[in-house]
């Protein structure tokens, strides 16, 4: 549906009018086909940009990525390969929303496959450029990037208020754009008391408890990880190392999630000891206002963040 309907959120409007019906197409739903259509296209010297409409629909055909896509360039010595940038709309905090295809946080079935990159843009600001390097990376260095996009803030402009327009951003051509590297970090704030580090839905809720966090004489700084698999360690620990406690907020389930990997990062950089997390439930996430009760919130961040410098 990315073509006439301009997709399920409206993101690729006008695409197909624009550019034409060679390079923007609708497909069958059918995930398979849309990925293996894009591996033959990767095959013969295109770049596709394949959609998955949600992040769940994925596990019908994550082989397609793990088991071909992924693996051509490592097996083959390099000899053959297939870029692509996979637009993916996924992870949780879409009200009214749920079950086990409409409102997924599992993001585990990609941050292990080697050789593949992840990115995740949390605002407006970020999004273009970042996947401006994910088709450079794709075109450039052949590789097969997953560009997952979080649902909840698709159609996000206020932080703090109503129409406070603080989660909005102007569109930046690319000859005037800020180039946003593979593996680079974003931070808000410069405290030394307190590092949160997160991202998607994670760090626009960090930034909304910021505020209530500073007011109570809590220097912080938030930071985004915007690039998920594979992890800037050395980024990371750098970006912390001025700081006496460490939160991890992160959305996606607390066993095999990210927070694992970064906890793990941290102590093996003798961090260890003042690292802790907040995460979603080992759970899918449930219908309506029950999914609130599963997953990171701004108050669940104010008072993980209280406990982390008490």
């Amino acid at each position: 549906d990315v073509a006439r309907k301009g997709g399920v959120y409206g993101v690729t409007q006008g695409l197909q009018e624009k550019f034409g019906a060679a390079r923007v197409f609708d497909t069958l739903l059918d995930e398979q086909t849309i990925l293996g259509l894009a591996i033959g296209m990767g095959h013969n010297g295109f770049v596709p940009i394949p959609e998955i409409q949600f992040l769940a629909y994925l596990h019908n055909a994550e082989d397609q990525i793990r088991g071909e896509a992924a693996t051509l360039s490592f097996f083959s010595n390099r000899q053959y390969r297939n870029p692509m940038v996979v637009r993916i709309a996924g992870l949780p905090y879409q009200k009214g929303f749920g079950g086990h295809f409409h409102n997924d946080n599992s993001i585990a079935v990609l941050t292990d496959i080697p050789g593949i990159i992840v990115a995740c843009p949390s605002n407006a600001a970020d999004a273009p450029a970042m996947l401006r390097e994910c088709v450079r990376l794709a075109h450039e260095d052949g590789r097969v990037v997953i560009f997952l996009e979080p649902i909840a803030l698709y159609h996000t402009t206020d932080l703090h208020g109503a129409d406070d327009g603080a989660w909005s951003a102007e569109y930046t051509a690319p000859t005037e754009a800020h180039d946003i590297g593979f593996g680079a970090l974003t931070q808000f704030g410069n405290g030394t008391e307190l590092a949160i580090i997160t991202y998607g839905n994670g760090y626009y809720l960090s930034r909304q408890a910021a505020p209530e966090l500073e007011a109570l004489g809590i220097k912080l700084r938030i930071i985004d990880l915007r690039w998920l698999h594979p992890l800037n360690a050395d980024a990371i620990v750098a970006a912390v190392a001025d700081c006496s406690n460490i939160l991890i907020v992160d959305e996606s389930r607390r066993s095999g999630s990210l927070s694992e990997k970064l906890m793990t990062i941290l102590t093996e950089a003798g961090r260890g000891n003042i690292v802790s997390r907040i995460t979603a439930e080992d759970c899918f996430i449930p219908l309506g206002p029950a999914a609130e009760l599963v997953l990171p919130s701004k108050q669940s961040i104010v008072e993980a963040a209280k406990a982390a410098v008490a």
